[in-house]
């Protein structure tokens, strides 16, 4: 052998390990990339999630929260029976299942009002006390002021899990009892489970000393339990929120964690996506290619060492050096593809090993013709090719190339990539030999498919999601707008229409008033963070409108706009703030919002002395055997009917209100003592004079008023005083109106 072609071959040699060393590094390499990628994106789809997640939690403990103080107030401010009413209102404002029990338990924690008992029923028959529960003892000595949220326990009138919310319950700054709303465990982790329903994957909320308060999936797995004393934010209470990957004790399922705290809450919110599902199509691509990649190199090896054999045996046969040469480019360009050569003419049609391998064959098993490719296209898809194969005959095309299923001689389906060119032609133009290569890319479409589906589904979600949508790039551009988003601005476009569309057009397409509900922070002044808003459109409607920046390493890669339509929510705020201030029977203020007036009315005279006023205390009359003669029903229509006359002999700038039982109170501003006193005593003979139909009887009564000016005091000092003018009237023999003189006692 020649000494130069030997030197020659094992160059080659050497440059081809060398080329496939580096090939195989930067290969390992692009895997490790994709893994990384896909792992990091899996991390931000959590951290986002949990962030929405921690968010909802946030609002739905500020409703408790306010349900809680609002609660406690009425208690103390009104009867049991008013009360009760007032809980059965605010039970339907949520959801069905939220709240087992509302209780009320006393400074000894003896329970004195459960919303589980029925209201002919009496709390004290139970005797159940709740002093040994850590929601009740903490509010003792003011140890906790305000909300209190508890671990689960097992409640010992409702007999179900729950998460106890309290408040303690103070009158003039003496402890008079707790109030307790009872969250249903199951509920909270229906809501998870609703949000997060495949078991792969799990949301969890927590307390800050771990203990579960709520699970997606096996709940009853965890209740009275603690996740383990591990996790950092049990020990690092200035960490908002991180991540941890780890195998679950619960399910045994290994998922990535993103957590975070509810601001300004004991609570913990973490999601657990599942490593296995989040991870298996890239891994699956990765093995794909890997194999793929070690086929080809195979090939490429045993090709090497048959070219080398071929030049070192044939050095001097030329024709046969270029033929082998042509084969490896082909082998190089393709790697592991199946390659054929048709003659046009005569209509053979000359493949290879991998080709007939791809089809079911064994070498030189298929018969070498253009009929046995023709019969092994599927026949859906053979008008398709034929049409293709024929323009680049035709010289429309610079190239075949199509992609299309082949059934093999199994009757199994293959999707494959099949190209060609036409290498010679006649001189008139007419193709005489065409040669290409197939390759399968079956695996590649069905990962295609799988990313198409993903896609399909994410669309899914967000035209149903309840309430508007849009995304826009980093460069502006509208990416993805749903339907309910657009009606929401008003655009009567399709929302396919849209993407595409910059910012500014699409801000003067809804014009200036919905425009600003798409403003973007300054970068400068606010940085690209989270900012929600909510906004009052000229029809009354209310919109809650979340924005928000998708960031990757401190570099922004778009931003979305939440919007949702929380007006039926604002009415039902603004119906249980009126419930709060207003006495349920009369409709009058209650003492708490008359109070408010009247330490207001006395703020004004202690800034103003010039000015007057004057309040009336006014006690209908002997009302406890009205309620004894004609019943309980009866005796509500009096008050109504008192209240009646109350309200429509004022003035309009005067106040009345319903203190308690048979007690009311009017608030005369701008009056002197002596023309409040002929008020009152018109107030006195219209009441006595009047009577109502009850529908056991007509009952008359009479009232007794105590009247006493207003000054620089304050309320407190006003209220007893006039409650003394009261008690000198009922004194002095009722119905009848006495004045404040500072002599009585």
């Amino acid at each position: 052998m020649p000494r130069n072609a030997v030197w020659r071959a094992l160059a080659g040699w050497v440059a081809i390990l060398l080329c496939l060393g580096v090939y195989w590094f930067e290969l390992n390499q692009t895997h490790r990339s994709q893994l990384d990628q896909v792992e990091a994106n899996v991390r931000l789809r959590a951290e986002q999630t949990v962030h929405a997640l921690a968010l909802q939690v946030s609002t739905m403990v500020e409703k408790l929260d306010y349900l809680t103080l609002q609660l406690g107030q009425s208690w103390l401010a009104e009867g049991e029976r008013t009360f009760r009413r007032t809980v059965s209102v605010a039970q339907h404002a949520l959801p069905e299942g939220a709240v087992v029990q509302v209780a009320i338990a006393s400074e000894r924690g003896e329970v004195l009002f459960s919303s589980l008992v029925p209201e002919d029923a009496t709390v004290a028959a139970t005797k159940v006390s709740i002093a040994d529960r850590s929601h009740f003892a903490v509010h003792l000595n003011r140890a906790e002021s305000g909300l209190y949220i508890s671990h689960p326990v097992l409640g010992r009138i409702s007999g179900k899990w729950t998460v106890q919310f309290s408040r303690p319950l103070h009158r003039e700054g003496r402890l008079e009892g707790v109030i307790v709303v009872s969250v249903s465990a199951e509920h909270l982790s229906r809501a998870l489970r609703d949000i997060f329903p495949d078991p792969a994957d799990v949301a969890l909320l927590l307390r800050d000393d771990g203990a579960y308060l709520a699970r997606s999936h096996l709940l009853e797995d965890v209740l009275g339990k603690s996740v383990p004393a591990d996790r950092r934010f049990l020990h690092d209470h200035l960490v908002s929120h991180g991540f941890y990957d780890v195998v679950a004790p619960v399910d045994g399922v290994e998922r990535y964690y993103a957590w975070r705290r509810v601001q300004d809450r004991p609570l913990v919110v973490s999601l657990g996506l599942s490593k296995s599902a989040a991870m298996a199509t890239v891994r699956e691509s990765v093995r794909s290619s890997g194999l793929y990649n070690l086929v080809a190199t195979v090939a490429l090896l045993l090709a090497a060492l048959w070219i080398t054999r071929l030049y070192l045996l044939k050095s001097r046969q030329t024709a046969a050096l270029a033929q082998a040469g042509e084969r490896l480019e082909f082998a190089l360009e393709g790697g592991d593809l199946g390659t054929w050569d048709w003659n046009c003419v005569t209509g053979e049609n000359r493949c290879n090993t991998r080709w007939a391998r791809m089809l079911g064959y064994a070498p030189g098993e298929a018969a070498p013709d253009f009929a046995t490719w023709d019969a092994s296209i599927h026949p859906d898809d053979r008008k398709q090719v034929h049409e293709a194969l024929h323009a680049h005959l035709r010289a429309e095309t610079r190239q075949y190339q199509t992609t299309y299923r082949m059934l093999r001689r199994d009757g199994e389906t293959i999707w494959v990539l099949d190209r060609g060119r036409v290498v010679s032609r006649d001189e008139a133009g007419r193709p005489l030999r065409v040669a290409g290569t197939l390759l399968d890319i079956t695996e590649r479409h069905v990962v295609e498919a799988a990313l198409d589906a993903e896609r399909l589904r994410l669309t899914t979600l967000l035209q149903r999601f309840p309430g508007g949508v849009l995304m826009e790039d980093a460069a502006g551009r509208v990416t993805i707008v749903n339907r309910g988003m657009c009606e929401l601005l008003g655009i009567g476009d399709d929302p396919a229409a849209l993407q595409g569309l910059p910012h500014d057009a699409l801000c003067a397409r809804v014009g200036p008033q919905r425009a600003a509900w798409l403003n973007v922070p300054d970068a400068r002044s606010e940085g690209e963070r989270r900012r929600s808003v909510e906004l009052t459109d000229a029809d009354g409607r209310s919109f809650e409108i979340d924005w928000l920046p998708i960031m990757r390493d401190q570099r922004q890669l778009g931003r979305v706009w939440l919007v949702r339509d929380v007006s039926d929510r604002k009415q039902r705020e603004t119906a249980l703030a009126t419930l709060a201030s207003t006495d349920a029977l009369t409709a009058l203020p209650n003492r708490r919002s008359f109070m408010s007036s009247l330490e207001a009315a006395s703020s004004t005279l202690r800034s103003n002395p010039e000015r007057q006023g004057v309040l009336l205390m006014i006690d209908i009359d002997y009302f406890k055997r009205v309620n004894d003669t004609y019943g309980h029903a009866a005796g509500d229509k009096v008050l109504c009917h008192v209240a009646d006359l109350i309200r429509n002999g004022l003035r309009q700038q005067d106040a009345a209100a319903r203190l308690g039982g048979e007690e009311f109170s009017a608030l005369l501003l701008g009056v002197a003592p002596a023309d409040a006193r002929l008020l009152a005593d018109r107030l006195r003979v219209r009441i006595a004079e009047s009577s109502v139909d009850t529908g056991e009887g007509r009952v008359a009564v009479t009232v007794s008023i105590g009247l006493a000016a207003l000054d620089s005091a304050g309320a407190e000092v006003a209220l007893k005083r006039a409650d003394r003018a009261l008690y000198a009237a009922k004194a002095g023999g009722r119905n009848q109106v006495r004045v404040y003189t500072g002599e009585q006692p």
